[in-house]
Order: structure tokens, then sequence, then C-alpha cells
């Protein structure tokens, strides 16, 4: 069993290595459903403004269940959105890569977002509340894809569940 996560060890750019830490990677299937039905309801209209339509699912765990559901969920409001699992944990990903089809796939990553453009929304839950809110807010790609450019109408809300 993976312990609760470090503090973040290095900024991106200097190792080349994921920002972040391993973490516990316990959530379960059906369990992000109350924020998915926030984002395809209320929050919908982010992903039907949006040029590109890509979402993250950052830290998805142990199995890539949420990030499936995430997917076909909001297929339903934008069918060409694309969907990015981002996990720390290589074999998790190695895992996961058996359920990509068309608009989802999975990667190595942390915190730096290693992203082929700018996501519209991102969902880190149970990866966020692994850490302390200072370790989280430095690193790179975060603070990075919190503040979009002047005139975006795409932004990318931090939600978290617990803790920090």
């Amino acid at each position: 069993m993976v312990q609760k996560a470090e503090r973040v060890s290095a900024p991106h750019g200097g190792s080349g290595r994921p920002v972040g830490n391993v973490t516990r990677g316990t959530t379960n299937p059906n369990r992000m459903r109350r924020v998915d039905r926030w984002l395809t309801g209320p929050q919908a209209w982010r992903l039907r403004a949006a040029v590109d339509p890509l979402v993250v699912d950052l830290g998805y765990g142990a199995t890539p269940a949420t990030a499936v559901e995430l997917f076909e969920r909001l297929g339903a409001v934008r069918p060409d959105m694309r969907l990015i699992g981002i996990e720390i944990e290589p074999e998790r990903v190695r895992i996961a890569k058996a359920l990509e089809r068309p608009g989802l796939s999975f990667q190595v990553g942390g915190f730096e977002l290693p992203l082929p453009g700018r996501p519209v929304l991102v969902r880190a839950f149970n990866v966020l509340r692994q850490y302390e809110e200072a370790d989280v807010a430095g690193s790179g790609g975060w603070s990075r894809a919190g503040s979009p450019p002047a005139g975006s109408l795409s932004t990318v809300p931090a939600m978290r569940s617990g803790g920090g």
C-alpha cells in the first residue's frame, strides 16, 4: 500500500520526472458520479463553449474506472471531446492503456500536466487531498492551468474533496 504523499519533490523542468508522488489510488467505480453530474449539468457550458474540448482526469488512481466514467458522461454533452487520464504511477497507466479508444487516452504525468493543448476542465479530487495545499499551489502545470489567457472562455475549475 502506498503511504500518504510526501511534499512535492521538484518543480517541473529540472529532472524531467512527473511532479508529484504516487498516492494510494483507492477511487472506486461510480464514486465521482455527483461531480460528473455537476460537470454535465451546471458546468456543461464550459465544454460546449470550448474550441478544443480537452479534459483531464488528474490522478485517476489504481484503476481507470472514474476516468472512463467521466469520458462517457461528458461524451453525452460534447461527443468530440478528448479526455486524458494522467497518473504518476507507470504501471497504472500501462494497465489503463487497454481501455483507450478514440477520444480517451492515458499517460504518465503529474501536476505539470504534460498535454498537447490546454484543458478546459481538470478533475483532481483524491490526488489533491493527499498533499498540503502549499505543495500543490506551487507546482508548475497546476498553477499554469489555473489562469486562462485573457479573453478565454475556457477555465479550469480546481475541484477537491477533503483535506488541505
